[in-house]
């Protein structure tokens, strides 16, 4: 991810400005939503016909790459059995400063399951969100990803041992390869009704990559992770779904020198990559 020292630091006049080209209309005093690293700003607008919308302008050095091109992708290739807001308009332009792209959606129906990526309570969600989630996850697993689209690669696989040292010395090849949100957490989730939300790093993932997700960041609430390892168990009870949850875990452990959220699920990864481990 680019250092948001590289990106230039008034997004909110190019937000403003976005939402008049793309003819919403953004309410007075609106209150706008930094992302991490400080290269996304977005926040609600009324879109054409009063319809209630969600504006997000990104920042880039470069027009192109995975995150430029995700959300538009998964609009056009996702089927409506994936349940997601629908992209109204985009906007994209180049300055001095860098590439900038500006994308219109229709506003989230459900309410969203985390503040966090992490859980901090059982997710109050009944048996058909959860049918809906594996439908859902299966529909993306089928969806074709153009070539050279990838959440990760075998490379960054390889060097997981440094996480995890136990792993040194282990054949880390991935054997399958599968359509993934790569990013399926408790804050990309709705209930009332489901949507997935954040699909810019979508693209192909070790298969089972995205319930690992899932379980890695219900840890903290044990009631919620036995329900996705009943839920997806056939998925993570398997050769290639262990991998993925090593894959996971590695990641949030890397992850926990940066941030808060990862450095509150290290603990619960390390656990549950001995667990894997012990299985293997």
């Amino acid at each position: 991810m680019t250092s948001s020292t590289h990106l230039p630091a008034d997004l909110n006049r190019r937000w403003h400005q976005s939402a008049e080209h793309l003819g919403a209309h953004a309410p007075a005093g609106v209150s706008l939503h930094s992302g991490v690293g400080g290269r996304t700003l977005s926040g609600p607008v009324t879109a054409a016909a009063g319809l209630p919308a969600w504006l997000r302008v990104m920042a880039a050095p470069r027009p192109e790459g995975k995150i430029w091109e995700g959300a538009a992708l998964a609009d056009t290739l996702l089927g409506e059995a994936v349940p997601r807001p629908v992209m109204l308009g985009e906007h994209a332009w180049q300055e001095e400063q860098g590439a900038f792209q500006a994308t219109l959606w229709t506003r989230l129906r459900g309410q969203v399951l985390s503040p966090t990526p992490d859980l901090s309570e059982t997710a109050p969600v009944d048996d058909q969100w959860w049918q809906n989630l594996r439908a859902c996850m299966e529909e993306v697993r089928a969806t074709s990803v153009p070539s050279g689209r990838e959440v990760m690669t075998q490379a960054y696989i390889n060097r997981i041992p440094r996480f995890i040292p136990e792993l040194a010395g282990e054949d880390l090849t991935v054997h399958r390869w599968e359509s993934a949100h790569g990013d399926l957490h408790w804050a990309n989730l709705t209930r009332d009704p489901l949507e997935v939300i954040d699909w810019e790093g979508w693209g192909t993932a070790p298969a089972g990559y995205d319930p690992a997700v899932l379980l890695a960041y219900a840890l903290p609430t044990p009631a919620t992770a036995a329900k996705v390892r009943q839920v997806f168990g056939d998925v993570l009870d398997t050769e290639h779904g262990r991998l993925a949850q090593l894959v996971i875990c590695a990641e949030i452990i890397q992850a926990s020198e940066r941030d808060d959220v990862h450095a509150r699920l290290k603990p619960y990864v390390e656990r549950l990559a001995g667990e894997v481990l012990v299985q293997q």
